[in-house]
């Protein structure tokens, strides 16, 4: 019954976001204005804004080029790897509260294969699915809260995964906010993505 409320609540806070969004209208200059608001704590804020973000599915491709936008290449880098981290772990948490015993207890022959692969393959999957931009941010998340991986496999793998990806989109942050030479590193970079992703795809 709790979990039911929370769920019902949850959706009720996406409807109303969803719906201030759409109206007000959400870009990169209006999410700076709000996180800057706060001064010296901007960071702890952007952080924890990064962190909680998958309540409402806001998008972490406005967050993390935001960093490098906010703190610089550097620090903006740092910062946004933690909130991702972060945030990938809430989402997760999420998920497997949710909906981990409807797909252990009521899924089909399908989901039950995924779920037997995330098990026993956890780490390698969670790595490739990290590195290749097969899937969304969140939805990759969520799926791992609902499917058995070991929460040691699922956070080891996104710590390390994340990294070609998320460096990307801070370095296209930084070519808007700080020097446009760092869309050199950023085409490289989605390059090498693209090309690691048909590589292994092909295996």
């Amino acid at each position: 019954m709790q979990k039911k409320l929370l769920f019902t609540l949850w959706i009720l806070v996406i409807i109303f976001f969803g719906t201030y969004f759409y109206k007000q209208g959400i870009t990169l200059e209006t999410t700076k204005e709000f996180i800057t608001k706060f001064g010296v704590l901007s960071i702890l804020v952007y952080i924890l804004a990064y962190t909680i973000r998958p309540l409402i599915f806001f998008p972490s491709s406005i967050m993390t080029p935001l960093a490098a936008v906010l703190f610089g290449p550097f620090l903006g880098w740092v910062a946004a790897y933690v909130g991702a981290v972060f945030s990938a772990v809430f989402a997760f948490l999420l998920g497997r509260y949710f909906g981990r015993d409807f797909v252990k207890n009521k899924s089909g022959k399908f989901l039950k294969k995924y779920d037997r692969k995330l098990s026993e393959k956890g780490f390698e999957t969670v790595v490739f699915l990290r590195l290749v931009p097969l899937f969304p941010f969140d939805f990759v998340n969520y799926s791992c809260g609902l499917s058995g991986i070991k929460y040691r496999d699922y956070f080891f793998a996104t710590a390390l995964g994340i990294i070609p990806g998320l460096t990307a989109y801070v370095f296209l942050g930084a070519s808007f906010a700080a020097n446009p030479l760092f869309i050199i590193p950023t085409v490289l970079l989605f390059g090498l993505l693209t090309y690691l992703g048909k590589k292994l795809q092909k295996n």
